[in-house]
């Protein structure tokens, strides 16, 4: 959360250049399931080479395809991973991550909604984006391992 507050002051300021008319999102949604009262929602992003793209913050895991590219993951515990697609994983609750993006990557992520349409993109947010850690009944987590993080040389 910090740095996304520290990378939009940045654009604020226009110190920092804002590259977002890069990207390429698309939206897809499926009927509504009877059986299940729900129904899917995925988003695709396309984020070119050399960008840095700060991730949501998701109130419910949620399954991820990165489709193609390679990008480096930091995450808020300090963690850090270098991914290359083709690859599938579950994205976590109450995770939030900055991507480094080293090829051009499309990243896919798919959620369960009561929406079915694209005009509802905003109801779609309320349901699977949360604007705080604490919101979701969530500490902020403690950041001492992004400073051991920057410390490291990259391997």
């Amino acid at each position: 959360m910090k740095f996304e507050a520290m990378m939009m002051y940045g654009v604020e300021k226009g110190q920092i250049k804002d590259e977002t008319d890069k990207t390429e999102l698309e939206h897809f949604f499926t009927p509504t399931d009877d059986d299940y009262g729900c129904s899917t929602y995925a988003r695709q992003l396309f984020m070119p080479k050399g960008m840095v793209v700060v991730g949501k913050l998701h109130k419910k895991p949620h399954l991820t395809f990165l489709m193609k590219g390679t990008i480096l993951v930091v995450s808020e515990n300090g963690g850090r991973q270098r991914l290359t697609g083709p690859l599938t994983f579950v994205s976590p609750a109450g995770a939030k991550r900055v991507f480094y993006i080293e090829e051009d990557t499309i990243l896919t992520t798919v959620h369960l909604t009561k929406q079915t349409e694209e005009k509802d993109l905003d109801k779609v947010e309320e349901e699977v984006i949360s604007p705080t850690y604490e919101a979701m009944g969530l500490e902020e987590p403690d950041l001492s391992g992004l400073n051991a993080f920057l410390e490291q040389k990259e391997t």
